[in-house]
């Protein structure tokens, strides 16, 4: 989902987590009227990764393995490595029992952001949302969360609210939002060929 801010992507995104309902329409997972779904089972299969990440004050194992009852320290940890965290989590004094600190503020942007992708990994979702986040990391960071996001994504249906155009360039289908609405949808060389939205905020992009 790419969009200018205001387009609607984030309602999307709702209606898709089923913390909106539809007002007209309906809204159908593979054929199946998600009015007709019991949300709290069709959770279980979701894992959303917002734009900031949310932990809390608590250690890294509690914080990747929320919900999880029964993850064992080898299940956290191969969830840390695929997300690129394993290396900084063991360099801490007291590793897995480190205290992250109210909202994470004892680590950094991408430190955080990297916790949030091990928690949604850890859950082996089915389908995954993805809010990209927007806060500026350096090179290094950035380079991290996004090896990790591409181990995340692979073989999952996954929505993404793309705020770089560059993260979705290879996605399946890219819907280009405005106002509300969808105004175009395709690959990304489609849309760059159509020469409508998708080209101009590209070229905004690129310029």
């Amino acid at each position: 989902l790419v969009g200018a801010s205001g387009a609607g992507k984030s309602t999307v995104l709702n209606l898709v987590i089923g913390f909106l309902r539809p007002t007209s329409g309906r809204l159908l997972l593979d054929g199946t009227d998600m009015n007709t779904l019991d949300l709290r089972t069709y959770r279980r299969f979701v894992s959303v990764v917002p734009q900031e990440s949310i932990l809390f004050d608590g250690t890294i194992r509690e914080n990747v393995a929320y919900g999880i009852d029964d993850a064992d320290e080898e299940t956290v940890r191969s969830a840390l490595r695929d997300a690129n965290a394993l290396e900084f989590v063991d360099r801490l004094p007291r590793g897995l029992d480190t205290l992250v600190g109210e909202h994470g503020a004892r680590l950094s942007g991408g430190q955080r952001q990297r916790l949030a992708i091990a928690r949604a990994l850890i859950r082996d979702p089915r389908v995954l949302i993805l809010d990209e986040a927007t806060s500026a990391l350096d090179t290094r960071s950035e380079a991290l969360v996004q090896q990790a996001l591409a181990r995340l994504l692979r073989g999952r249906t996954t929505f993404v609210v793309a705020h770089r155009l560059s993260t979705v360039r290879g996605a399946d289908r890219i819907v280009v939002m405005g106002e509300g609405r969808i105004l175009e949808t395709g690959t990304h060389e489609e849309l760059l060929a159509g020469g409508g939205a998708y080209s101009a905020l590209h070229s905004g992009q690129v310029a």
